[in-house]
């Protein structure tokens, strides 16, 4: 029983360190974004703040009776400072991924018959302002998701499309 518990940590670890490398490189290029900031945030700071866990969670399978002590001893202080070195640099990491969310200023248009919207965004980058801005068209994907497409909105079917002009995230007084 116990060995199983060990062989689930373990590879469990493993899965959680291939995730977070994934989104913290390929994924960081694909066209999908968090249709709530607070998700994303959430997201990776559960990515950034475990990751230094699930490489010493990596102890359970990699420490074993059949290694000689050396071995175990390499392994074991080798993950240690992986998880150190780790759990150091998420420091610079959170900078990097904890900040800067696209905030909806105002919503120009909505679709008539789906739920496409066309809006206008900053980026915001907390204490440091607003990075850039973008006019997209928001598609929402499954629930939690959404794909972002740049768009003109005086090439735009004005037959198709609603105009509301909402105010958005960001609240103006």
């Amino acid at each position: 029983m116990i060995r199983v518990i060990r062989k689930i940590l373990f590879w469990s670890s493993i899965g959680f360190i291939g995730l977070t490398i994934i989104t913290l490189t390929i994924g960081q290029y694909l066209p999908f974004e968090f249709a709530d900031y607070k998700i994303q945030n959430h997201f990776y700071e559960t990515l950034i703040f475990g990751l230094p866990f699930a490489v010493l969670l990596t102890l359970f399978g990699t420490l074993k009776k059949l290694n000689t002590k050396k071995r175990n001893w390499i392994y074991g202080i080798s993950t240690i400072v992986l998880s150190i070195i780790c759990f150091v640099s998420q420091l610079f990491l959170i900078f990097s991924f904890g900040f800067g969310v696209w905030s909806t200023e105002s919503i120009i248009y909505r679709h008539k018959t789906d739920n496409r919207e066309i809006k206008y965004q900053l980026y915001d980058i907390g204490a440091f302002g607003y990075g850039g801005k973008r006019i997209v068209e928001i598609k929402p994907i499954l629930k939690y998701w959404i794909l972002p497409t740049t768009i003109d909105t005086a090439s735009i079917d004005k037959n198709e499309w609603n105009l509301v002009n909402e105010q958005g995230d960001i609240k103006i007084p």
